[in-house]
């Protein structure tokens, strides 16, 4: 009787240890997700000026410009997936 709870002691173990990788998996996937778009958000509100919104100073946003170069390269690549945004954003979700 004692071997058959702890074998069962030992899979409700590997459970948890299984489930809790997954959970934190998609944790780190869903925060690197998040990290993109506040980069992105970042981008547009510092150089918004060459997409047609508001944005600070001219001189300001040339200064941040070398320090920018990834979030250039992000603005540049999110051009693709900008003519349909939301299909990006429910993309995240499909793992529900």
């Amino acid at each position: 009787m004692k071997s058959h709870c702890k074998k069962a002691i030992e899979a409700i173990k590997k459970a948890y240890r299984f489930a809790d990788e997954v959970h934190r998996c998609k944790a780190t996937e869903r925060l690197e997700w998040e990290t993109r778009e506040l980069e992105n958000i970042f981008s547009l509100l510092t150089l918004g000026a060459f997409v047609g919104m508001q944005a600070p100073p001219m001189h300001i946003s040339l200064e941040l410009l070398p320090e920018m170069e990834q979030e250039l390269t992000i603005m540049t690549n999110r051009v693709c997936t900008a003519n349909d945004p939301l299909a990006d954003l429910f993309s995240m979700f499909d793992a529900f």
